[in-house]
């Protein structure tokens, strides 16, 4: 007998022959779909990405439709909020956030996300990625809040996982990463920023970056704590994390926050400039050493995963945490009215 709501083999239902008979758009959709559904459920039975795409593709039923959002994603890497066009003549994928209004950090979007890291990471032929925004003023306004306020410890802590994941995705690559910065980068946009080798900002003094939880009554981890670290030194960082600094550009250039300012409009130009010096590196040395300076940071998360997902479960799901969340939601609110 088969399982309830899935269709027999003679007896397609009703839902599937609106697939079938629409193909190849619902088929991709529904494809697209699935792997999501796959990718959360690994995010909840505390598995990696890797070779999540491949055991998809072997697994009968949603194999079959799997393979094809596999094919699509080598040829057609757009999805609602994740741009990515990859020049393999260049090895340089450019990689565009595009959720609006500021491409908050949700689970959907982390999910999204990995999944084209992921398929980055295992192309050969990929051998640097440009992150950037498709939105104007913003490059990202960093984890989203609604993800943290009035969600199920589960919940909360499947959307925790996603975070460690796409961080350790990021700042693990194999890949050259530049940060393309063309807006205003706080809390975990800022973090995204800072897992790039290189960060290049626009020099537009209204937008600002930093980790600024504590802003919200909200402590920053050790990893992101560990990631600022590394890149400005310790004093900079105490002073930032516990007073929830913002830098404008020219301020975060000036501690190393980023790396250069250019204009807008030459950002992107510059970025792919940048892209060419780093590719000129013999890739085995360079990702050796980059894997030398960072995998004491990437072990440290790494070995102690579920311990810092309940450390988050027990924070985010504090009564005293909820009602700060509740009041920056409402001042939110009232801003926008």
């Amino acid at each position: 007998m088969p399982r309830r709501g899935w269709p027999t083999a003679n007896k397609p239902n009703r839902r599937r022959r609106r697939l079938l008979s629409t193909a190849p758009k619902n088929v991709t959709t529904f494809a697209a779909a699935s792997v999501k559904m796959a990718l959360r459920a690994a995010l909840r039975n505390k598995c990696g990405f890797s070779g999540l795409l491949t055991q998809l593709s072997s697994s009968g039923h949603h194999g079959r439709v799997s393979s094809v959002f596999v094919s699509q994603m080598r040829n057609n890497t757009t999805s609602s909020k994740i741009n990515v066009d990859f020049n393999k003549s260049t090895g340089v994928a450019v990689l565009s956030m595009q959720s609006p209004p500021v491409n908050s950090l949700s689970l959907d979007f982390l999910t999204e996300l990995c999944i084209n890291l992921e398929k980055l990471d295992m192309d050969k032929a990929c051998r640097g990625l440009i992150i950037t925004s498709s939105l104007p003023k913003v490059f990202s306004a960093g984890l989203d809040i609604l993800e943290m306020y009035g969600k199920s410890p589960e919940r909360c802590g499947e959307f925790w996982r996603a975070v460690q994941e796409m961080w350790l995705k990021m700042y693990n690559s194999n890949m050259v990463t530049i940060a393309a910065i063309n807006g205003s980068s706080p809390a975990g946009g800022c973090l995204l920023s800072l897992t790039c080798d290189y960060r290049i900002m626009v020099d537009n003094p209204r937008y600002t970056i930093g980790l600024n939880e504590t802003l919200l009554g909200i402590v920053a981890p050790f990893w992101f704590k560990d990631t600022m670290l590394n890149t400005v030194g310790h004093r900079h960082t105490e002073m930032a994390l516990e007073l929830g600094l913002l830098y404008n550009p020219a301020e975060a250039l000036k501690i190393g926050l980023v790396d250069q300012l250019v204009p807008q409009d030459q950002l992107l130009t510059t970025a792919t400039e940048t892209m060419t010096k780093w590719l000129a590196i013999p890739d085995h040395a360079r990702q050796i050493t980059k894997s030398m300076m960072r995998k004491p940071t990437v072990d440290k998360l790494t070995s102690n995963r579920e311990a810092d997902i309940q450390n988050f479960v027990n924070f985010i799901t504090k009564d005293s945490i909820q009602k700060s969340l509740h009041m920056y939601l409402e001042m939110l609110k009232k801003r926008k009215a």
